[in-house]
């Protein structure tokens, strides 16, 4: 029995699990980063699926607003969006109660081009949100006019 405990060829060096112990920690900690990624991207893409049809009604709504559109239905003032730039929160709290946003009406014709953005001071543009557009004619003046798009994007209130 003595020769059991006196022989050394059995013995394990001491700390030789550490190095196996740190890569299963290393992948376990990969493993969740890889989880929570994925977790995140199935969140943003379920919000994007469940609320474009709220983006695509918005800018329906936004196209046919009596603060946008000028004396004729259908057609967006630019001198109206001039004057809702300056003062966006009237037309922002009107349609943000459940949703931040911001809209764009843009031009890229080949005689004239038109963008204006807005959105509420101050805020940044999210990482992730749903947008939705709907053609629109866009009216320069008294005797011109392009065609563009209103364009709308929404994302959650945090």
């Amino acid at each position: 029995m003595s020769s059991f405990f006196s022989d050394d060829r059995g013995m394990i060096e001491p700390y030789s699990e550490l190095p196996a112990m740190a890569l299963a920690v290393v992948g376990f900690i990969i493993f969740m980063a890889v989880l929570a990624q994925t977790y995140m991207t199935y969140q943003e893409k379920s919000f994007i699926a469940g609320h474009y049809q709220d983006a695509s009604n918005l800018a329906n709504k936004l196209g046919q607003d009596s603060s946008l559109i000028g004396t004729r239905p259908g057609i967006i003032d630019t001198e109206k969006l001039e004057n809702l730039k300056k003062d966006p929160n009237e037309i922002l709290e009107k349609y943000g109660s459940y949703y931040n946003l911001m809209f764009k009406v843009e031009s890229n014709s080949m005689e004239r081009s038109y963008n204006i953005i807005i959105k509420k001071p101050g805020s940044s543009d999210p990482k992730a949100g749903v947008s939705a557009s709907i053609p629109v004619t866009i009216r320069l003046n008294d005797v011109e006019e392009l065609p563009g798009t209103l364009t709308v994007r929404i994302w959650s209130k945090k």
